[in-house]
């Protein structure tokens, strides 16, 4: 189908060629028939699923990853697009930036929303706090944790992990115990670990963090 509309498109400019100025139409002409024969090697015709219209049936999702969107954020999704550098673009990522300084409660300047996936995330929370050399302290009760630990001693972080089974339970004190042992600038923690079913209390946490001059990380992906 490509090539009958390009050989179109040549005969028609050619025609029009020849109209104008016969010298231009002969000059023209070589070039013409070579673009149209470089169009032979398109042999492979489209498949079946790129002449029909994409069908995504209608699911009710209740995982821990993707789920159903909000029909005001469907409706979001269809409004005209604008460029990244647009001064509209500017005012919507600071209305955002408002938007996770509310939910976190919080008015910390340094409230950063990302494009990417979750492990995303991980990656840049880990390479932005801990530098090669130093300690962390992992929490791991599935495999997300497991997933921190891993990332964490690939760029070079001397890694302490606390283990619990799958879905297990970190008490205050046991966290605390281990960041007085290891003193480490950060502390791990997933607070939804899908891969358990676990929802991880996190109260007081914080203030343990606090108190020993160390940061709490969080891994909310699956919870918040």
């Amino acid at each position: 189908m490509q090539r009958a509309l390009f050989s179109r498109s040549a005969l028609l400019a050619q025609q029009a060629a020849t109209a104008l100025d016969s010298p231009l139409a002969a000059r023209s002409a070589p070039l013409l028939q070579r673009l149209d024969r470089s169009m032979s090697s398109v042999t492979i015709p489209p498949p079946a699923c790129m002449l029909r219209p994409l069908e995504a049936p209608l699911r009710y999702l209740f995982g821990p990853g993707p789920s159903n969107v909000p029909p005001r954020i469907l409706a979001a999704q269809g409004r005209p697009i604008i460029g990244h550098l647009h001064p509209e673009m500017y005012e919507i990522m600071n209305d955002i930036k408002r938007g996770i300084q509310y939910v976190f409660q919080t008015e910390n300047n340094m409230t950063i929303a990302m494009s990417g996936s979750g492990h995303a995330a991980m990656e840049c929370a880990v390479f932005n706090t801990v530098e090669p050399g130093e300690s962390v302290v992992i929490a791991i009760n599935g495999i997300w944790g497991e997933r921190v630990a891993e990332i964490a001693e690939r760029m070079g972080a001397n890694v302490h992990r606390m283990v619990k089974a799958p879905g297990g339970y970190f008490s205050n004190k046991e966290i605390e115990q281990a960041i007085e042992k290891h003193k480490p600038v950060l502390f791990f923690l997933t607070h939804g670990e899908s891969s358990a079913g676990l929802c991880h209390p996190v109260d007081g946490i914080g203030d343990i963090c606090e108190k020993h001059n160390c940061l709490f990380l969080v891994d909310t992906v699956a919870s918040l």
